[in-house]
């Protein structure tokens, strides 16, 4: 199956609305940031706690700017370098309003986190008593009948090609590597969904990458593809050639395409496949 990567998964008919995204932690992030700004933007506004704010007046004439000052009814015209003085009280200006603006988002988004509760509106159906769920369509599909039907349309172990794996994972399928058993176990162990070698349609030509995964935060299905001798030349360029192959669809790396090497000399790094599987693992809403 070729699944187009600019859009979710698609959903079946009647099926229910593809899942909401939860942007609490987007939304903490940018309250963290506007916090952060507050702060410099309060030490900036002290370095010019003895500027005084007299109003500034700006003339264009001959293509130039000229500044006045008005104090006690009086028009000065400010050149050279008492225009240090012009500039600090723009400069004043301009950070009055902005504190003013962030303080103001500050207690907006502080306001809505409170109440910000995505999570609900899908919780409203899963907490459905049983009798009352069974005569519902729900707008948003439940994770559990989206998980399955995933599963359903992306079976996995379509690759005949080398015969059976020698390893067993702990979810009962077999790979052809013991790096492969450490991935297929870590995805197992976090919930992530998954398929191995599942076959995905690239633009015409057949292929199977070695895992299929579910990203559940916005229901889109991402490639994992494990390379496991690149100190073979033969074998680097195959491989290098397959993630041309990907992009040229549209599929990004580092995005849509995850993938994890070792050499001869070069193991598994297991901290770098615990790092882009905690991050699926965080994805999950």
């Amino acid at each position: 199956m070729f699944i187009d990567k600019k859009k979710p998964y698609k959903r079946s008919e009647n099926k229910g609305k593809s899942n909401m995204i939860d942007y609490r932690f987007a939304l903490e992030e940018q309250l963290s940031e506007i916090k952060d700004l507050i702060k410099e933007s309060e030490s900036r506004l002290k370095t010019l706690e003895r500027v005084k704010l007299l109003p500034v007046e700006v003339l264009k004439r001959n293509n130039k700017y000229l500044y006045y000052i008005k104090e006690d009814n009086k028009r000065r015209y400010i050149k050279g370098k008492k225009l240090k003085e012009v500039q600090k009280i723009i400069q004043k200006n301009y950070e009055l309003k902005l504190n003013k603006n962030l303080l103001k988002m500050e207690r907006k988004l502080e306001k809505f986190l409170k109440e910000y509760r995505i999570n609900d509106i899908q919780g409203l159906y899963e907490n459905t008593v049983e009798g009352r769920r069974l005569m519902l369509t729900p707008l948003i599909e439940p994770d559990d009948a989206f998980i399955e039907r995933w599963m359903n349309d992306h079976p996995g172990e379509q690759n005949q090609y080398y015969g059976v794996g020698n390893y067993k994972t702990q979810r009962g399928e077999y790979v052809r590597s013991k790096s492969e058993k450490i991935i297929a176990d870590m995805l197992y162990a976090n919930k992530i969904p998954y398929q191995y070698e599942a076959l995905l349609d690239l633009n015409g030509k057949n292929i199977y990458p070695d895992f299929t995964i579910l990203d559940l935060k916005d229901r889109t299905t991402k490639y994992w593809e494990h390379f496991g001798i690149v100190s073979d030349i033969d074998y680097a360029t195959k491989n290098f050639q397959r993630l041309a192959e990907y992009e040229a669809c549209g599929l990004e790396l580092g995005k849509d395409i995850l993938i994890s090497q070792e050499a001869e000399n070069m193991p598994l790094d297991i901290a770098i496949v615990e790092r882009k599987i905690n991050k699926l693992a965080c994805n999950k809403g």
